[in-house]
């Protein structure tokens, strides 16, 4: 999504070395997306329906009031926690094309390798093992297709964070849920 990645990139040129850690980042994206869901309100700007992706889900949900701001950031800071704990070597990487362009690559280790996004008709993000990421991203561009990594420390939305599954789980059973407010795009 073009401001989350606006944001990744001011985050990413920082001097500030813990920003670029899972565990600081994630909270910190939330932090911002709901302040600025805030500052719209404030201005008496008031979504019909929210949508996001990955922590933006959680931003949407909780401006949707499905549960408190507390419990949020305590939701995402568990996760960033977690996704901070996993095994180093895994990746993410923005490809630039359609993603049944991308599935059958994919397909092929997806033991190691998942399509984590969707972001447009021709922008696809992988994320796994850097190993099986980089074959995905050399395949492609011997089809002339455009691919770079990015600049994250874990590969979110693969089958590399399933060991941080059962934990997260149990974190948001604690949760009190309430139904949305305003519709929420799941």
């Amino acid at each position: 999504w073009g401001g989350v990645t606006l944001i990744g990139e001011a985050i990413a040129a920082t001097a500030f070395a813990e920003v670029h850690e899972t565990a600081w980042t994630q909270p910190a994206l939330f932090a911002i997306e709901y302040a600025l869901a805030e500052l719209w309100r404030s201005w008496g700007i008031v979504p019909a329906a929210v949508i996001g992706h990955s922590v933006g889900e959680y931003a949407a949900a909780c401006v949707a009031g499905v549960f408190s701001l507390e419990d949020g950031l305590r939701l995402v800071a568990e996760r960033g926690r977690l996704m901070q704990s996993l095994p180093p070597g895994g990746t993410m990487a923005a490809v630039f094309a359609p993603v049944d362009a991308v599935r059958p690559l994919v397909a092929r280790m997806a033991d190691r390798v998942a399509v984590a996004a969707v972001n447009a008709p021709d922008s696809v993000v992988v994320s796994g093992d850097a190993a099986a990421v980089d074959a995905v991203l050399a395949e492609l561009a011997e089809r002339n297709v455009e691919g770079k990594r990015l600049f994250v420390s874990f590969a979110g939305h693969s089958p590399l964070v399933e060991p941080a599954m059962a934990a997260l789980h149990a974190c948001a059973s604690s949760v009190r849920m309430r139904a949305p407010r305003i519709p929420v795009a799941w």
